[in-house]
């Protein structure tokens, strides 16, 4: 079983050789995304520089420039700061790619990319984001609530402890 990335450096960590290989790494970390429930979630996830992919395959140039892209974009409906390294020189695409080459989806994808795409030489009729960020607290894990449950039974019958204990002692006092 394979374990899903958690960041954009991991994606580029995975050992893709391909563009098809980064393309499946990175909608693989989509599912990823897709659970995130706070801003803090993403941020840690596009903070960390990813390692070039240029010099490993042909068209690493183009994943490279995909990830700075996708980590503006990220930044921008967090409403966060985007990464330093997201903004390298090295992160654009050397020509203009395009994720289709049939006429009129080239001609939509010139119109329809956005901004921290289009800055970066790619051309995509359109970009999933699976981003669905909740208001009020972050999702927390089962185990994290039975151990905060615990804590709060535990106080509670020490409280109830010290109650009873004080009401014995009046009662004898009496």
């Amino acid at each position: 079983m394979s374990i899903r990335p958690q960041s954009l450096q991991e994606v580029a960590a995975a050992g893709v050789d391909s563009l098809a290989d980064f393309g499946r790494t990175f909608r693989d970390w989509l599912h990823t995304l897709a659970r995130f429930s706070s801003r803090a979630q993403v941020a840690a996830a596009i903070q960390a520089e990813p390692a070039r992919l240029a010099g490993r395959f042909a068209d690493g140039a183009v994943a490279d420039a995909w990830l700075a892209a996708y980590a503006e974009l990220l930044a921008a409906i967090t409403r966060q700061p985007p990464p330093r390294w997201a903004f390298d020189p090295g992160r654009v695409a050397p020509a203009p790619w395009f994720a289709d080459e049939t006429p009129a989806l080239r001609a939509l994808a010139l119109l329809a990319s956005p901004l921290p795409f289009k800055r970066r030489n790619l051309f995509t009729p359109s970009v999933e984001l699976p981003l669905q960020l909740r208001a009020g607290r972050p999702t927390v894990s089962e185990e994290q609530k039975r151990r905060v449950n615990a804590g709060r039974q535990r106080r509670f019958r020490e409280r109830r402890k010290q109650e009873l204990d004080r009401l014995r002692a009046l009662a004898r006092a009496t």
